[in-house]
């Protein structure tokens, strides 16, 4: 139960603002919206009417609830006058120069600075940089509203833990990091986000600190998959099997569970640089961190080396070249297409003259062209010289060798890289890393 100061805080609360309603911000709004007075607040209009509707896009989340237990969706900024405690949980992606794009971040900052009064609190969830939430935000903050970090408001950071298309490690069952800039708003943070996970909350020292954790925790991720994606190649050229490598690995009680395969998405793919920035504009290195990086970026190249080369040595150099791509999203289970290896892989293959469809039961085919020009199929047309199993969603696992073999010939080569179908095809030539 909340305690004295709480209740004193939440006394002078008209509500809190979440403000960007993605992966991160709907599932913090509705769990907010359980016991306290929510604003949830997108810029994206079509996103609000559909969460008016009780639609959720991204197939994450059930809104069929008791609609007093629903948050205020709006897109209409005027309604953030009415918050007294602004959560930000939008996007913060990298550039085509993978250096940090804070511009949906500055938007929030600035949004929020238009109605920031004294007594309030501002909140965010986005991953950034060490020295981000008090460097670039704050004095944005002070900037717009005239008002005074410290004397006037108060400010925290609490990173978002969220797992696309993972229904165990939800909201309420993580132990949710929190930081601010005085102790007074770092009690009250703990004693909010008590409202929303029954897994506890970890009081960080510093606000630099939770920042650089949220970072860590995805670097770690990152590297472990870099090692495995290299030594994958470095066992398949002394003629080893990777996949019983792993296998026989895994018997180690210590062993990580880690695989290798295509790192895309908004967070492994993306989370790396912004420290490998935040170093090198210190004139120093993350060498380990930048090296995983190019491990983990060249594996699309890496693909496509091998569709060419069983390409070139099976197909006549007139015929049609078909290849096939079964999965689009950048994880197993999601629809999530950003940073999706997979698209970036069906491009790649495309620029070299060979046709390429792609498959996936859960991606919106409309969405998918909106974002990167390329088609979904639903079932595969006629026959491909390679098959590619790009990502392991559920409903794949349900198909026999049969699917496959329908889909091509005698000379075809199947690429698995999630390495699911290693004991059950033996009809067509197959490959995994």
């Amino acid at each position: 139960m909340p305690d004295q100061s709480l209740n004193r805080f939440l006394d002078r609360v008209n509500s809190i603002a979440v403000i960007g309603l993605g992966y991160t911000g709907l599932p913090l709004a509705l769990k907010l919206a359980e016991k306290f007075s929510v604003i949830g607040y997108d810029c994206n209009p079509i996103r609000i009417q559909q969460l008016q509707e009780g639609y959720d896009s991204n197939q994450e989340l059930e809104l069929n609830l008791v609609p007093e237990l629903l948050p205020t969706f709006t897109s209409n900024q005027l309604q953030l006058t009415h918050a007294s405690v602004y959560i930000i949980a939008v996007p913060t992606p990298v550039d085509d120069s993978h250096l940090p794009d804070l511009r949906f971040l500055k938007e929030a900052v600035e949004q929020i600075g238009k109605f920031l009064k004294k007594g309030d609190c501002v909140v965010v969830e986005s991953t950034v940089y060490p020295g981000c939430t008090e460097e670039f935000c704050v004095p944005l903050l002070e900037k717009i509203s005239g008002l005074q970090l410290g004397k006037d408001f108060s400010i925290g950071y609490s990173p978002e833990r969220i797992n696309p298309g993972d229904s165990v490690h939800h909201i309420g069952a993580v132990i949710k990091l929190v930081a601010a800039s005085d102790p007074a708003t770092l009690r009250l943070m703990t004693q909010l986000y008590q409202q929303v996970t029954m897994a506890g909350v970890y009081a960080c020292a510093s606000i630099k600190i939770a920042e650089a954790a949220k970072l860590t925790e995805n670097i770690q991720r990152d590297v472990n998959i870099a090692l495995l994606n290299e030594l994958s190649a470095v066992y398949e050229k002394l003629g080893i099997d990777p996949g019983a490598v792993w296998a026989a690995a895994a018997t180690k009680w210590n062993f990580l569970p880690f695989r290798p395969g295509l790192a895309g998405g908004h967070c492994i793919s993306v989370d790396p640089y912004y420290l490998i920035n935040a170093i090198q504009e210190q004139g120093g290195n993350a060498s380990l961190v930048e090296e995983s990086r190019r491990i983990n970026e060249e594996m699309v190249s890496r693909i496509a080396a091998q569709v060419l080369s069983h390409i070139q040595t099976t197909i006549p150099g007139e015929d049609k070249k078909r290849v096939l791509i079964m999965g689009a999203s950048f994880k197993p289970d999601v629809r999530d297409v950003r940073n999706s290896k997979p698209v970036e892989l069906a491009k790649l293959l495309m620029s070299s003259n060979i046709e390429v469809e792609l498959i996936d039961p859960l991606v919106d085919a409309q969405h998918l062209e909106k974002e990167s020009g390329l088609g979904l199929i639903s079932q595969p047309t006629g026959y491909y010289q390679v098959v590619i199993i790009a990502v392991n969603h559920t409903l794949f696992k349900e198909l026999e060798e049969s699917y496959f073999c329908n889909c091509t010939s005698d000379t075809s080569l199947v690429i698995d890289l999630t390495g699911m179908y290693r004991r059950v095809i033996s009809n067509r030539k197959y490959w995994t890393i």
